[in-house]
C-alpha cells in the first residue's frame, strides 16, 4: 500500500518499490537461454522491451524485484549472466533525479540550485552521495554476483553483444540491436523534460565543485574501475 502523510493525497506520494533489501536497486531479468541483471536504470526497460516479443509465450522469462530470491531458487542454472553499464556519473545524476522526486524530500530541498555556495553541507543530513537506493553505486548492485559478460550502454554496445550472441549461441539474430529498443521507452515530452532536468542538476554540481568531486573521485572510484575495464574505445 502507499504511503501519505497526514493532508497529502495517497496519489501523490509512493513507496519507493526497491526501499529494502541488500540488493535493492538490482533486477533480474531471466530467460530461457541468458540473464540479464540491471543496476536500478532506464536500460533495465530497455532490456525487457527488447526480449519481450522474442520471449512471449514461454514459461522461462521471469522479473525478479528481490535478487535474493533469485540468487536462491535460479542462479545455479546453467545460463550466462548479463550486466549492463552505464556511465557512473550520468547514472548517478539518474538517481539523483529520481531521489529528488522522492517524497521524503521537503519541496525546498529539490531545488539545488536556490542552495547558496556558502550554506553548510546541506546533503550530509542525507548521507551524500548514496542518498538512497538510487544512488547506490553499480559495484554495490552487483556485489556477490558472477557476470559472465558486461555491456556497456555506450554505441558499441550493439556489435558487443552479438558477439555475445555468438560466443554463447543465443537465440538473437546476428543484426539485433538493443538499442533500437532504448529510443521506444521515451515519449518526446517526457524526454524533453528528463533531459532539461538532468541538464540543471549536472550545471549545479559543476559550479559546486566540493559535492562533484567526491562524487567523481571517492564515491564512484570503483565503478569508474568496472567500466573502464569493459568499454571498448
Amino acid at each position: 500500500m502507499p504511503v501519505h502523510r497526514s493532508g497529502e493525497s495517497p496519489q501523490q506520494i509512493k513507496r519507493d518499490p526497491l526501499k529494502n533489501g541488500f540488493y535493492t536497486g538490482t533486477r533480474v531479468l531471466d530467460t530461457f537461454d541468458c540473464t540479464w541483471v540491471c543496476t536500478y536504470d532506464l536500460w533495465y526497460n530497455c532490456i525487457n522491451k527488447a526480449v519481450a516479443k522474442r520471449d512471449n509465450g514461454t514459461d522461462f522469462i521471469a522479473t525478479f524485484e528481490d535478487l535474493d530470491d533469485w540468487m536462491n531458487n535460479y542462479q545455479d542454472k546453467k545460463k550466462p549472466v548479463f550486466a549492463v553499464l552505464m556511465e557512473p556519473y550520468n547514472r548517478w545524476l539518474e538517481g539523483l533525479r529520481y531521489w529528488l522526486m522522492e517524497w521524503q524530500i521537503a519541496e525546498k530541498d529539490r531545488k539545488l540550485w536556490d542552495i547558496s555556495r556558502d550554506s553548510p553541507l546541506f546533503f550530509e543530513k542525507f548521507n551524500w552521495p548514496r542518498m538512497g537506493n538510487h544512488t547506490k553505486t553499480i559495484t554495490e548492485c552487483l556485489s556477490g554476483i558472477k557476470i559472465d559478460g558486461y555491456l556497456v550502454a555506450d554505441m558499441n554496445m550493439d556489435k558487443k553483444f552479438i558477439d555475445f550472441v555468438k560466443h554463447y549461441n543465443l537465440r538473437f539474430p546476428w543484426d539485433f540491436k538493443i538499442t533500437d529498443y532504448h529510443q521506444l521507452i521515451y515519449d518526446p515530452v517526457g524526454m524533453d523534460q528528463y533531459r532539461k532536468e538532468m541538464n540543471q542538476y549536472a550545471q549545479w554540481l559543476n559550479e559546486h565543485h566540493k559535492f562533484r568531486d567526491k562524487v567523481i573521485q571517492d564515491y564512484l572510484k570503483e565503478d569508474y574501475n568496472l567500466w573502464y575495464k569493459h568499454k571498448r574505445f
